[in-house]
């Protein structure tokens, strides 16, 4: 029989970090599906609208699933709108209108740069040590990939 050890405390001060930056991205992109969603026009508006509302909740049960992994973790999950607001890495949604064509742009760029930063670090090698950590962070990336091609596919 094998047996694994524990991750060591900073194994954990680290996948803990690297869960809560996608947890921050994650959450606002949620956010900004949402508000997406409610402002959207345009000739594909039916389609794009309800595309826009299935990933809004899509990121919300990832945002859930990471938040419980930091809890899990021994830490503190802050997907706060203060803390949203100052350590997002995405883009802010312009405000009122938008097209189609600019909601999915917006919600590609976002996709795009939240697999960016699930993948930087699971190129952590101390993250790679957590295998629960590194897998919740693959399957995120896998699923906003596949968010992605939705979107390029409506453009």
């Amino acid at each position: 029989m094998t047996t694994t050890t524990p991750p060591q405390p900073q194994t954990d001060n680290l996948a803990i970090a690297a869960l809560q930056d996608v947890l921050i991205d994650v959450a606002e992109l949620a956010s900004q599906a949402k508000q997406a969603h409610w402002n959207v026009r345009g000739a594909t508006f039916l389609s794009v609208h309800r595309w826009l509302d299935e990933l809004a909740e899509t990121l919300r049960t990832h945002t859930d699933t990471l938040a419980e992994r930091i809890a899990t973790l021994g830490g503190w999950p802050d997907a706060c709108s203060e803390t949203l607001g100052e350590r997002t890495t995405l883009e802010s949604l312009p405000f009122g209108r938008l097209t189609t064509g600019q909601a999915l742009t917006a919600m590609d760029a976002g996709l795009e740069r939240i697999a960016a930063v699930a993948t930087s670090w699971l190129d952590n090698a101390a993250v790679g040590r957590d295998p629960m950590t590194a897998d919740l962070l693959t399957g995120i990336c896998r699923d906003v990939q596949n968010q992605q091609w939705f979107a390029r596919a409506q453009q």
